[in-house]
């Protein structure tokens, strides 16, 4: 039998378990075991108190079906009546007068069609002699409100604060003593059931754990609390049991390894070929002996890898559109293996891609967050221009050269040709994201797997990259602010000032006694710095960015137009023909060409694409070159008019064929073949005609009652015509005709 319901407890569906009595959390506000009753209240829904079985919740209570968890009580609702002042005082007990009868009766309240109508009436005359205005709404409300606080009158305090849950009181058993000095407790007959439990769905899969892996998400589902925001009234995360009653990691494992070998069988047979994951089981040697870093932001580290996870497009809401694997880029300061930033592209690796990784790293994390729609749940509280880049020599140089402009102030460090281990920090880094990510969500695999596995994973994928980003701003935000890392390196100086082998603690102090590394920027001007570099040549009718930049399998376009108006106005553009044109240096952003900014004696001057061009101004640069060649084959056959305004025709087109097809849904040849295209067609006609009934009213301002009374002298003057219009009219339109004058009669 479980543990005695008690008031105020807080019920939750088991993990993964559809078939409770309840699908969201409950708050318990009445038990009587003599009729069997309990009420309880749903934290998620504004609703009256709902009628239980009690028996039937000890029944899944003792089969984990329902589990008890933890109100996440915010501080306000803690406090003491001294710490409040006496006008707080009194409004909160006012209030809690007003509902005060509900509370006593609150079996006749729950259970009443009418809410217990006298209840609800004495508590409003209450309010009345009280002067507290309040409607029955609102009653309904305060009452949801003070139950779901666990019956506390501080619930109708104003202003809302924030806090950690109540600790609960456990039953400690004697056990071994661990080496952390604490006590534990002897492994049971439901311990063992529970660790099979967990080895049966997340090792003995083709998508296996790892012991300590598969340990968390065994202390996730059986040894844990949910915990619940009272706001929301939804889990807002899980609160592990005290240590005396956690089984360890060394229990969990030796009870695993007895389970499996009893069942090395089952276990081959479920992982299939899978088992080759365990060659990157092992983790990587980074070997940095060559360089350290002084202080936070004196080298970053950067890597990408391709993700081993397949995703869906994020705009197609049936999830049908599978869009592949994503390049991940990630940033490691050296110094205090902090994470410090994170990228997710589709595209390759460019000097686009080099930008936009250093602009996130350098910039306000917090911003970035909110610009792709993440939420941070820890603080992300790094930002600012490193010294230093050290990168792959073979991977990231020429992008980097040239997406990092002279004034950057940059310098940047390439490892030693195949010595990729130099930069093991951040490779291990991608390691972790993926064994993160591996059996937690659908669509991710392992490296060096078959291809009909692969072909599965394709089939299984479910995220998208909005939500992809998610998972791992939250995973590496935790990693920053709480990983223990031994490998971390600390001096006596950081031990003695109590800094701890956590990535954001090393780092904040290097903050505070190592700083200068990291320097602060002005975000638009990190933004221009880390822009690409090329130079325009100004000529009477337009300024060229010529096409070598935008080459396309070895070969280069015209290159693209732009105006100036700085140029213009400072007469640049006065040029005599036999002298040399004028050359510009200039800044441009390769995938967003419909602006470039020249780099002028009075600063950047932006130079927009001209009309004859602007059709390049959303494409990728190494586009443009194809499209040029094809436009110039074109632009022979036809007039430029002509294809200016074609082209827009068939990009409007793609667009709408685009779109179409992410509604479409699939169908047969069968079923599209068999559809009773008249009945289509008179649907068809109906809006036709109810289109121009519409218009009809707009235009002339005439009822249709009017235009059919019109209409009936008309006919009634010259009965032939009537004839052969009737005769001439499609059936269709004589049922509406029916209908209208039916209608106008009153008829239904």
């Amino acid at each position: 039998m479980a543990d005695e319901l008690q008031l105020d407890d807080l019920l939750t569906p088991g993990v993964e378990n559809e078939s409770a009595l309840i699908v969201e959390p409950h708050i318990v506000v009445f038990i009587d075991g003599t009729t069997d009753r309990v009420l309880m209240v749903n934290m998620t829904k504004e609703q009256k108190p709902s009628l239980f079985s009690l028996k039937a919740i000890y029944d899944e209570l003792d089969s984990l079906i329902l589990r008890k968890a933890i109100l996440d009580t915010p501080a306000h609702l803690l406090v003491s009546d001294e710490s409040l002042t006496a006008e707080q005082r009194e409004l909160r007990d006012a209030k809690f007068r007003v509902i005060e009868p509900i509370i006593r009766n609150i079996e006749e309240y729950s259970l009443s069609n009418t809410y217990g109508k006298n209840t609800v009436k004495n508590c409003l005359l209450i309010a009345k002699s009280l002067g507290v205005t309040v409607n029955r709404t609102q009653l309904y409300q305060w009452v949801n409100r003070f139950l779901k606080a666990g019956s506390n009158k501080n619930a109708f305090l104003r202003k809302p604060g924030s806090g950690h849950g109540k600790n609960k009181t456990y039953l400690k058993k004697t056990g071994p003593e661990r080496g952390d000095g604490t006590i534990g407790r002897m492994i049971n007959d439901n311990d063992k059931r529970h660790i099979e439990t967990i080895i049966r769905k997340k090792i003995f899969t083709r998508a296996p754990l790892s012991y300590a892996e598969a340990y968390q998400v065994y202390l996730d589902t059986y040894a844990s609390d949910p915990v619940i925001n009272i706001h929301t009234g939804e889990i807002s995360k899980l609160k592990r049991w005290d240590d005396e009653l956690l089984l360890s990691l060394k229990q969990f494992e030796n009870y695993a390894s007895k389970f499996r070998n009893k069942n090395k069988a089952k276990e081959q047979e479920a992982q299939g070929t899978s088992d080759q994951h365990y060659k990157d089981v092992a983790g990587l040697k980074g070997n940095l002996e060559e360089f350290y870093a002084e202080g936070p932001g004196h080298v970053y580290q950067i890597d990408e890898t391709p993700l081993a996870i397949e995703l869906v497009d994020e705009f197609d809401p049936t999830r049908q559109k599978r869009v592949g694997r994503p390049t991940c880029y990630s940033v490691v300061d050296l110094f205090s293996s902090v994470w410090v930033a994170l990228l997710l592209t589709f595209a390759k690796a460019s000097a686009h891609t080099a930008r936009e990784i250093i602009f996130i790293a350098f910039r306000d994390k917090t911003k970035f967050c909110e610009e792709i729609g993440i939420k941070l749940n820890h603080p992300f509280n790094i930002s600012g221009k490193c010294r230093c880049i050290m990168v792959d020599n073979h991977e990231f140089k020429a992008e980097l050269e040239r997406s990092l402009s002279q004034d950057a102030h940059i310098e940047q460090i390439y490892n030693t040709e195949g010595r990729s281990n130099q930069k093991g920090a951040v490779e291990r880094k991608h390691k972790s994201l993926e064994d993160f990510l591996f059996g937690l969500v659908p669509g991710v695999g392992r490296k060096n797997i078959a291809d009909y596995l692969k072909r599965n994973l394709r089939k299984d994928a479910l995220l998208n990259i909005r939500e992809l980003y998610q998972l791992l701003i939250d995973f590496i935000t935790t990693y920053n602010n709480f990983a223990p890392v031994e490998s971390l390196t600390l001096t006596k100086e950081m031990k003695q000032d109590g800094v701890q082998k956590v990535p954001m603690s090393k780092f904040e102090w290097g903050l505070k006694h190592r700083p200068g590394y990291l320097k602060p920027v002005n975000e638009t001007e990190l933004y221009f710095s880390l822009l690409e570099v090329g130079q325009v040549t100004v000529h009477r009718e337009y300024i060229l960015l010529p096409g070598r930049y935008f080459k396309s399998a070895g070969k280069s376009s015209k290159g693209l137009k732009y105006n100036c108006q700085w140029i213009l106005e400072n007469g640049v553009q006065d040029v005599k023909r036999g002298k040399e044109l004028p050359k510009y240096p200039c800044r441009f952003m390769r995938y967003s060409l419909g602006v470039i900014y020249i780099d002028t004696p009075d600063g950047l001057k932006p130079a927009y694409l001209q009309s004859v061009d602007r059709l390049y101004e959303n494409m990728p640069a190494e586009l443009v070159a194809n499209y040029k060649k094809e436009e110039k084959i074109e632009n022979n056959k036809l007039s430029t008019s002509y294809q200016e305004n074609l082209s827009a025709v068939r990009i409007n087109a793609e667009n709408i064929v685009a779109n179409a097809l992410l509604e479409k849904q699939q169908i047969s040849a069968n079923a599209a073949n068999s559809q009773d295209l008249s009945a289509n067609r008179d649907e068809a006609i109906k809006r036709e005609i109810e289109a121009s009934s519409n218009q009809f009213k707009q235009m002339t301002g005439v009822g249709i009652d009017q235009a059919l009374n019109s209409d009936s002298e008309i006919e009634s003057t010259d009965p032939s015509v009537e004839q052969a219009s009737s005769e001439a009219a499609h059936p269709f339109a004589q049922k509406m005709k029916e209908r209208l004058k039916n209608n106008r009669r009153g008829k239904s």
